[in-house]
């Protein structure tokens, strides 16, 4: 054993062990007698799976016969035909069936028996071996050697064939092992949305119960002309109370949405609509809630969808509330209304920082938040654009991002008209 000095004076066999076990496996066995076992393992599953007639040991059986007639052909030719220059011919051609049925093993056999089949019958003196003549050798070795290419070769098809046969199995194998891990990942996914179904409409209620007690509770306080010094806290409690539990029940709102939408459970109750109508009610609606400036561009003209209004109202308040939240206050947002062709196109432009080229492709995947929307303290979760998306994919119409960054930012939706 070696030893390593790590002190002088002391010995470290911790050292020597870790040098030691770079040349042992898990269970103190040599590299090499581990690859060596794999290789025997292989071959007994190899030969395990082949047909029983194609056993190398039923190869050695049928090399005998099939030599036989081979050097009956070489005698039977050498009777019929004067001046035969081929004689090993049809040895080669049983060598190689040999090889190509039965493997390396039997092929050698082949080329030995026919070795010393062709010395005894054709090289003279006939009737006896002569390979301890060197003239006899000499006569005898271009056949020997052509014979061993012969079985090498076969040898290496057969290595190959195992091989070949091995990687189909282990593929096999990761193939099932992949499904069977897409069965257990599809059922969790399946699970995971059926918690956030149930988990949603069980918080609504207690939410909704919560948000309306405070409310009531609010406009009493409002009746009231003054209120005792302890109850001087008490409204802007009740206020941010009303505020959480309004972000709480939006949230709720969204993961119901997206419950609905994994599911393919969104329903859309299409019908007659104008879209300039749906435009001016939600830019109405965020310009009383946030305070701020928003420009509504439409045609004079109405302009006319078949579709879910309440849906594509949902699409263009979550656009619209988006530009509010990452813009500055002072710049107004911009929502545009315009029919082009067969297509009716939304747009919502906003004055931000802008989005990156490559994190446009991902702002519309579910729980997605670029790093300027995390770092800027702006509450959300990274479920409206990808619910946006849904609807207007629903609708059969496509949503997308053009953004400079330090320009702002514009959303586009187009919807078919026809």
């Amino acid at each position: 054993m070696l030893y390593l000095h790590c002190k002088p004076g002391y010995l470290c066999r911790r050292e020597c062990v870790k040098i030691r076990a770079k040349r042992f496996n898990r269970n103190d066995r040599p590299l090499v007698l581990v690859r060596l076992q794999q290789r025997a393992e292989m071959r007994k599953r190899y030969i395990a799976q082949i047909p029983r007639w194609r056993h190398p040991l039923i190869g050695s059986v049928f090399t005998v016969p099939l030599v036989g007639l081979a050097i009956s052909l070489v005698l039977l030719e050498k009777m019929l035909i004067h001046n035969f220059y081929f004689p090993g011919a049809p040895l080669f051609l049983a060598i190689v069936l040999i090889a190509l049925i039965w493997g390396t093993g039997p092929a050698l056999f082949s080329v030995l028996l026919s070795t010393l089949a062709l010395d005894y019958f054709y090289i003279p003196p006939f009737g006896q071996f002569n390979l301890a003549i060197w003239s006899g050798t000499l006569q005898i070795l271009p056949f020997f050697l052509a014979g061993i290419v012969i079985a090498i070769i076969s040898g290496q098809r057969e290595v190959a064939r195992r091989r070949a046969l091995f990687a189909e199995q282990e593929l096999q194998t990761h193939a099932d092992e992949l499904e069977q891990a897409n069965q257990e990942l599809e059922e969790a996914n399946q699970l995971k949305d059926q918690f956030l179904s149930m988990a949603s409409h069980e918080l609504k209620t207690p939410i909704t119960t919560i948000r309306g007690q405070a409310q009531v509770m609010l406009r009493r306080l409002s009746k009231q002309k003054e209120l005792p010094g302890e109850f001087s806290d008490v409204r802007t409690a009740l206020e941010r109370i009303d505020e959480q539990t309004y972000r709480l029940t939006a949230l709720v709102d969204d993961l119901l949405d997206l419950s609905s939408m994994r599911s393919g459970k969104i329903e859309l109750r299409s019908r007659a609509c104008d879209v300039r109508e749906i435009g001016g009610c939600v830019v109405e609606d965020q310009r009383l809630l946030s305070g701020r400036t928003i420009e509504l561009g439409v045609p004079p003209a109405p302009v006319m969808l078949n579709a879910d209004s309440e849906r594509l109202g949902q699409v263009v308040t979550n656009l619209v509330s988006n530009a509010i939240k990452y813009s500055p206050d002072e710049s107004p947002v911009q929502v545009s209304v315009n029919q082009r062709d067969k297509a009716v196109v939304i747009e919502v432009h906003d004055s931000g920082l802008g989005i990156p080229k490559e994190e446009r492709k991902h702002i519309f995947e579910t729980f997605y938040r670029s790093p300027d929307a995390q770092t800027a303290r702006k509450s959300g979760w990274g479920l409206g654009l990808a619910i946006c998306k849904d609807i207007v994919e629903r609708h059969g119409g496509c949503i997308w991002c053009e953004s400079r960054v330090g320009e702002g930012s514009t959303f586009f939706v187009e919807l078919p008209s026809n």
